[in-house]
């Protein structure tokens, strides 16, 4: 009985899984003809000359577990939190769901296969049938092939842009006052925030800068575009390798891709984490740490406020 009921629980996953994959294109196609509904609205933010308004603005995009963008994992909330602690005169904004060029969260009506999100979601938060729900990390992760994709990457990621500039201007940011932009962002959604450079910077009128957590990301046209990538990477981190390795253009021998132009350019900058897996108590925002010692999430923590300068009482890139 048992085992009948988990054959057909992985039969059901397979299938889900292929028609997802399928089916990854439609979803940008829909939004780029207007089919999808646009949830999010519009907003009109402040005038550059506005007073008051911030000279810094930081936006958390989640890794390819998230179902929206108003749901963090427990150590990223924690991660978020500490964030704000160390750079208190920063707006942080963490709302945003990259992984839809609508931003609709895989809960949302309509959506296709929302029942089938919310059960896995419901498995997940009581720790149960833990292969179902990795069918949200790899719906996730065919969104982040669609916007690495030469053919609908630009149309996904222009709406990924228009997701993370509604919510800064949700947040006050102000249109053409030049207020830097960093785009901290974990794991398959460091390919989002690359592709959406372009469009985010042309946009508001402002430099974008990225922080990659165990990036999984191609050699994207967006580089172009961002000021300055730095790529933090565990040591133990074996997802971020596979990324490197699937994505050609990465490689060394593609001396002249945008990924290799903008290293010899010095717009791309590695940080090594010893000892660091890609998720888990040992990943980038895990809480395990040696006697005396600060845990996984204070060493990342640190790290990304290593590349942080102060200008002004504000953090901001140099």
């Amino acid at each position: 009985m048992i085992t009948d009921v988990l054959v057909s629980g992985l039969l059901l996953g397979l299938f889900v899984l292929t028609l997802t994959a399928a089916l990854s294109p439609l979803e940008t196609l829909s939004w780029w003809a207007g089919w999808t509904e646009d949830e999010l609205g519009d907003e009109a933010g402040p005038a550059a000359d506005a007073p008051d308004r911030h000279t810094h603005y930081i936006v958390y995009l989640s890794g390819v577990a998230s179902i929206s963008g108003k749901f963090l994992l427990p150590r990223e909330k924690a991660f978020i939190r500490k964030l704000q602690k160390r750079f208190p005169d920063a707006v942080i904004v963490s709302d945003v769901f990259p992984y839809s060029p609508s931003g609709q969260p895989l809960l949302a009506s309509p959506r296709l296969f929302e029942q089938l999100w919310r059960r896995v979601q419901f498995l997940r938060m009581h720790g149960r049938a833990k292969f179902l729900y990795r069918l949200i990390n790899f719906r996730n992760i065919f969104q982040v092939m669609v916007s690495a994709d030469h053919r609908y990457g630009p149309i996904f990621n222009q709406g990924a842009a228009n997701v993370i500039e509604t919510a800064l201007l949700k947040n006050d940011y102000a249109r053409g006052a030049g207020a830097p932009i960093t785009v901290i962002a974990y794991s398959g959604a460091a390919q989002v925030a690359v592709g959406a450079a372009p469009f985010l910077a042309a946009r508001l009128g402002a430099p974008v800068d990225v922080i990659s957590v165990g990036g999984v990301l191609a050699s994207d046209p967006g580089l172009k575009y961002v000021r300055k990538l730095h790529h933090i990477v565990g040591s133990l981190d074996n997802v971020e390798r596979f990324g490197a390795l699937m994505f050609p253009d990465r490689w060394t021998a593609a001396a002249y891709s945008d990924w290799n132009a903008a290293r010899r350019e010095g717009r791309i900058d590695i940080h090594p984490l010893d000892g660091m897996t890609h998720t888990g108590i040992n990943g980038y925002f895990g809480r395990l740490h040696k006697k005396g010692a600060p845990s996984n999430t204070e060493r990342t923590l640190d790290e990304i406020a290593s590349l942080i300068d102060d200008d002004g009482g504000v953090k901001q890139f140099a």
